[in-house]
């Protein structure tokens, strides 16, 4: 049975839930909420590349759901589960589609192609002295282009470069991947909208979209080998880290004690004890034997190993030594990303 590009990448997603969260779990991860339940399923069920890229609504996203169930792909009840028949879909490709669309970046290929864009197509126009209607709506965007216009003293020296280097990416590319990406650039001609490259390629529109960001991550893969692409991103952050827990971070790094830096920032023990899960997924530094001794960390491991689950409850009752929620959710953090 044919699979779309977007059901297999909810088929790919709810497998990796492994039977422990739900739909709305699922969905909040789709959105890149930065709340520190969505960021940890997101770390835990190695759904950092699907963080933030699967922006369907809310309406879009039960229809999905609705009908990979009636397909019999997946069972809805308190959690998310494949079927017997949706793991075998699954199984039929070699490499996950998820881990091809850049979720871990948070953002940074997606800025990266508006900020191309844009200016490409500026430049183009600006030389063939051409008016055009900007081909990015966003302000953030639009006012980044304006600052960097003043700093390229020769266009054509510019766009020769930037052609070249385009080139160079795209060889790399299947030809499919080749010409979304060539065909969604504008410069004297607007680039081609999703409805129109869904019709040349023969397939539906949110394939298309997903088959467009896959390719534009490939090409962000290779942004070591063009320097001069490379530098529009140059003041871009890839952090993973929220904004508000790296503000913490860098406290506790001049010294503050927890405490004290809970009064400084009028934070909520709650809200502390998320900071310090995210940055003890974050930061290979984090001294994790300040909060959980040794042998608690030695025991959550081997249960979680055991049962095979990131599920806190379950880990947490098969507890022999007395134990917190916050504790376990620091000694997974840490396991997940030593690779134990």
């Amino acid at each position: 049975m044919e699979v779309s590009l977007l059901e297999r990448i909810f088929l790919e997603s709810i497998q990796r839930l492994r039977n422990e969260r739900s739909d709305r779990s699922l969905y909040h991860v789709f959105q890149g909420k930065k709340s520190a339940t969505s960021l940890q399923d997101a770390h835990f069920y190695d759904l950092e590349s699907v963080f933030g890229t699967v922006l369907v609504s809310k309406q879009r996203f039960e229809t999905i759901l609705a009908e990979l169930s009636q397909k019999n792909w997946i069972e809805r009840q308190e959690t998310l589960r494949l079927t017997y028949e949706g793991a075998q879909l699954v199984e039929q490709t070699d490499r996950a589609i998820i881990d091809q669309l850049g979720g871990e970046l948070r953002g940074y290929a997606e800025m990266m192609w508006k900020r191309l864009s844009l200016l490409v197509q500026t430049m183009v126009c600006l030389e063939a002295k051409q008016p055009f209607i900007p081909v990015q709506q966003e302000t953030i965007i639009r006012e980044w282009v304006k600052s960097v216009l003043p700093t390229i003293s020769n266009r054509a020296e510019w766009l020769h470069h930037m052609h070249q280097e385009l080139i160079f990416l795209l060889e790399r590319l299947p030809e499919r991947e080749a010409t979304l990406i060539s065909y969604r650039l504008s410069g004297v001609q607007a680039g081609w909208s999703y409805p129109q490259l869904a019709q040349m390629m023969k397939t539906d529109m949110e394939s298309v979209q997903y088959e467009f960001t896959i390719a534009w991550r490939k090409c962000i893969d290779d942004l070591e080998k063009t320097p001069f692409l490379k530098q529009i991103g140059v003041d871009l952050h890839t952090s993973k880290m929220t904004q508000s827990a790296q503000t913490t971070w860098e406290l506790l790094q001049q010294g503050l004690t927890v405490e004290a830096v809970a009064i400084r920032r009028r934070l909520k023990n709650s809200t502390m004890e998320d900071h310090l899960v995210e940055i003890a997924m974050y930061v290979p530094s984090f001294p994790l034997d300040h909060f959980v001794t040794l042998s608690q960390q030695e025991e959550v491991r081997q249960i979680a190993q055991r049962l095979g689950t990131y599920a806190l409850k379950r880990i947490k009752s098969e507890m022999q030594s007395e134990i917190s929620y916050f504790q376990i959710r620091l000694v997974l953090a840490r396991s997940k990303w030593e690779g134990i």
